[in-house]
């Protein structure tokens, strides 16, 4: 067994969690070194994770560090660990959270424990990224620079990976683009806004590079953090969420059963959330104090889902603009005269 002696306050894998070592050795926290964006991510279970959500996580890292700390001093065991953290957070002291909120502060606390990382899948629906978590309440009062912040780091981060794909980002000056992503196929497609041509061929790299490695499902998880949630289709909305949480947990496409009035069915007749359940009790996703709220969660995602025609609702496709270097969502974008 690899030695964690004097790794740091940091650990990679503190409990030796069987599938955490490279190499046999124990890696040195992402945190504690000096990365560049591309690289932040690294360290995590997912190795070609990239630029998207490299501040969000060093961000929350730095949020969950000294708890985790504390976390590794009082428990003996990865699972002794997990417990209580789930534990903690299915107090009604965090009650003024969502079902979503709670379940990324759970997990991001049991990775910064385990593993002393932030697994980028479960960034997005933490609250402390708006500011201090308050119990019972949600203050909310950093949200829109948070917001503001998060556009602008999303437009440089755009330029470097233009730039790490051999894209030639001047050729882009002057042109507005509309970038899109399917969140079911987490499928990218750019279009050009205004009357300047570009070669087919230079659209096809552009597009490419999005679609590479994480990049468009990245993009997607940035354009839902911070977009105005009101301004989305509730019926496109409500397939997204349960098509999410039922692959995650059971591995399956919801969009394969046949919807009736009392829930999804399968080709065999079996109901979606009898199949979730079943896939809850083998998991290592959700602990098992949260199993019964995730099962009543996936169920108000269902009664969602059932308020509209889900064989005729669109996915959920979100879009921004983009032109020289600035990204703009929602109505953010200022009239653009494209005849300059």
């Amino acid at each position: 067994m690899a030695s964690i002696t004097g790794v740091g306050s940091g650990y990679y894998n503190y409990y030796h969690v069987k599938g955490r070592y490279d190499d046999g050795k124990v890696r040195t926290p992402w945190y504690d070194r000096d990365l560049s964006k591309e690289e932040i991510c690294s360290s995590n279970d997912v190795p070609d994770r990239n630029y998207a959500g490299a501040d969000l996580c060093r961000k929350l890292a730095d949020t969950y560090r000294s708890v985790a700390a504390s976390n590794r001093a009082k428990y003996a065991t990865a699972q002794e660990a997990t417990d209580a953290i789930y534990a903690k957070y299915n107090q009604k002291a965090y009650s003024g959270y969502s079902l979503e909120e709670r379940f990324a502060m759970a997990r991001n606390e049991v990775s910064m424990t385990l593993y002393g990382t932030i697994q980028l899948g479960n960034v997005w629906n933490d609250p402390h990224l708006d500011g201090e978590v308050s119990l019972n309440t949600r203050s909310g009062a950093n949200e829109a620079e948070n917001r503001a912040y998060n556009i602008k780091t999303l437009g440089a981060q755009f330029m470097n990976l233009w730039r790490n794909n051999g894209i030639d980002a001047s050729q882009m000056s002057g042109s507005s683009f509309m970038f899109s992503v399917n969140g079911m196929d987490m499928s990218a497609a750019i279009t050009l806004l205004d009357g300047k041509k570009h070669d087919d061929s230079f659209l096809e790299m552009m597009t490419a590079a999005l679609n590479s490695k994480s990049n468009a499902k990245n993009l997607f998880y940035n354009l839902l953090y911070d977009s105005d949630k009101s301004t989305l289709p509730k019926d496109s909305l409500a397939k997204f969420r349960l098509y999410s949480d039922f692959k995650s947990i059971t591995g399956q496409d919801i969009r394969e059963f046949s919807q009736t009035d009392d829930g999804f069915f399968n080709s065999e007749g079996r109901n979606a959330t009898d199949i979730y359940d079943e896939a809850l009790n083998s998991t290592d996703k959700v602990s098992f104090q949260f199993r019964g709220i995730a099962s009543n969660y996936f169920r108000t995602l269902v009664d969602d889902a059932l308020k509209y025609d889900m064989d005729s609702t669109p996915d959920l496709t979100l879009s921004m603009e983009y032109r020289d270097g600035n990204v703009y969502l929602n109505g953010d974008k200022p009239h653009l005269d494209f005849s300059a």
